[in-house]
């Protein structure tokens, strides 16, 4: 376990401890960590607002990274594991036991049989456990599903019927909590990450997306550029996904409109078919006109770097996320059902899925987004107006909730 961070609001105001579950500061998964530093930063708000300091209780997995420095408030953590979770009298189980309420995401993607079992295993357990500590359980925005397995569907809504409340970041999502009987408990909204700081440049505005400089940035996912080396699971593409980015990389370089940045969003050294940077650095040797930055620190620094971009083309989804969030043209490269559910959800069409087209698709969607970027870029500007639209709806109800867990102490 590990404290830190720095306390926001009144040191004399009173504390509700806030459990947050499948949330670290310790992911070289970027995307988690936006998650995490976006999420506590929407309910702090709600916290404070109803006059109290928030202290996280974090449950999740311990990385190599840590950015708890991003997050401007006091943190705790603890490691989810089989051995803690079967243990009542673990700190764990006392962590949870501690907290006023438990919100949990899943990691964004993992409350599906879409990964291996273990895994998944290890998701149904611990929010199981959260409900068995006696405090409110709700699930932050999330994929729900998609649920292969007729095993995976009782269980999933087993431990949904735990939650007091579920919001689904897409309709995609929402339509499966539907299915399963879970509407009356259950509201749609989008992606937290939508809420993640960064820092965003002077000059974008002013750039020239029709005659260029350009600074496009290509991220490439290990996991779907080593797919052979990594577990069985049920990711099936349709493309060849390593030809794919050296087409799209040839092209790019062989413009001299573009600077083209390699922008790794999953930074997990230990393991090469998940490590993003080591894959970019293989590409770079390649194409040596390409620029990489080094290892980000972190998920807003991360998310600053995109937002400096023109164009992103990318199969991290919240390598995405960061790009529309910052008004950025991007076209995603999507891999499972969460790409096409998020970005239709908020009106965004430009979605490439290479689960269901091969690559000359692919590609003419790719030339067709780089012969229009003003008009993708405005289609970003929209469909990030969306998603805080949809997202304030979250906003709306943590401070409901909140509210009323202050009440019901009082």
């Amino acid at each position: 376990m590990s404290v830190s961070g720095q306390i926001d609001g009144s040191k004399d105001a009173p504390t509700l401890k806030i459990g947050l579950l499948w949330h670290t500061f310790f992911s070289e998964n970027l995307g988690v960590g936006a998650l995490t530093i976006a999420n506590s930063s929407l309910i702090a708000e709600a916290v404070i607002k109803a006059g109290y300091r928030p202290i996280f209780h974090l449950f999740g997995s311990r990385g190599e990274l840590e950015y708890s420095s991003e997050c401007g408030h006091e943190n705790h953590f603890s490691n989810v594991g089989y051995k803690a979770l079967a243990n009542p009298f673990s700190s764990l189980h006392r962590e949870m036991r501690g907290c006023d309420i438990v919100f949990d995401i899943g990691a964004g993607d993992s409350f599906s049989d879409i990964y291996p079992w273990k895994r998944f295993n290890l998701i149904l357990a611990s929010k199981a456990a959260a409900r068995m500590a006696g405090v409110p359980l709700v699930f932050s925005p999330q994929t729900i599903g998609p649920f292969f397995s007729g095993r995976a569907k009782i269980a999933g809504k087993g431990v949904m019927n735990m939650a007091d409340h579920i919001f689904a970041r897409d309709e995609a999502s929402y339509a499966v909590l539907k299915e399963m009987g879970m509407e009356e408990t259950s509201s749609l909204t989008t992606d937290v990450a939508f809420a993640l700081p960064f820092d965003a440049p002077a000059d974008k505005e002013s750039r020239d997306l029709g005659t260029g400089p350009i600074k496009a940035g290509i991220n490439v996912s290990a996991y779907l550029y080593r797919h052979a080396d990594a577990p069985t699971d049920n990711v099936r593409l349709t493309v060849n996904y390593r030809d794919l980015v050296e087409t799209i990389l040839t092209r790019l370089t062989g413009d001299e409109r573009y600077e083209v940045h390699l922008v790794p969003h999953v930074l997990k050294r230990s393991q090469p078919y998940e490590d993003d940077h080591s894959v970019a650095e293989e590409l770079h040797q390649k194409f040596p006109s390409t620029i990489l930055p080094a290892r980000f620190h972190g998920p807003s620094e991360a998310k600053s770097y995109v937002a400096n971009l023109d164009f992103l083309a990318g199969s991290r989804m919240h390598a995405t996320i960061a790009a529309i969030s910052s008004n950025t043209a991007v076209l995603p490269l999507g891999y499972s059902r969460k790409f096409n559910g998020l970005y239709d959800s908020i009106g965004y069409r430009r979605n490439a899925d290479l689960t269901a087209e091969n690559n000359d698709q692919v590609i003419a969607k790719f030339d067709a987004a780089l012969a229009d970027l003003p008009g993708l870029r405005a289609e970003a500007v929209a469909a990030n107006a969306e998603a805080q639209r949809r997202l304030n709806l979250y906003r709306t109800s943590l401070e409901e909730r909140i509210a009323r867990l202050v009440k019901a102490r009082a």
